[in-house]
């Protein structure tokens, strides 16, 4: 499993919270898109920027869930000892019964993160392909 560390920071620049996000290829989207779970939602105080969304998407089984998105409300940072890439200005899904963060497919590639071995955690940016291995947390 590919473990990232990432900072949100809400648009405004009002709140930041820093946590590991889960590099996820199966979640697919046609935007960036962070999904948190509610209580980190809470802490960047996402309803004073604006009301979410109902959204539907499928999940891994192929069952059809609705959950509440925040369109465009962060931005997303991937924090490492040696740099920091983003931000990426980025939209909240929330996962009502998670503890988990999830970073999807668009997002991954605006952050330039290249999976070199997913199940053993191995990555690094597009600008150090062939030159730097980075190891998940």
């Amino acid at each position: 499993m590919l473990r990232l560390k990432v900072r949100v920071e809400r648009i405004d620049n009002r709140y930041v919270v820093e946590m590991l996000g889960i590099a996820n290829t199966g979640f697919i989207g046609i935007e960036p898109e962070i999904a948190i779970p509610q209580t980190i939602a809470k802490e960047l105080k996402l309803n004073e920027i604006t009301e979410p969304e109902v959204i539907t998407k499928i999940t891994g089984d192929g069952r059809e869930i609705q959950l509440l998105k925040y369109r465009n409300t962060v931005k997303v940072y991937v924090v490492t000892e040696d740099r920091i890439e983003g931000p990426v200005l980025c939209s909240v899904v929330i996962l009502p019964y998670s503890r988990q963060v999830l970073l999807n497919d668009k997002l991954l590639g605006k952050l330039s993160i290249v999976m070199i071995d997913v199940g053993d955690g191995i990555w690094c940016f597009r600008d150090e392909v062939g030159r730097k291995e980075r190891k998940s947390y």
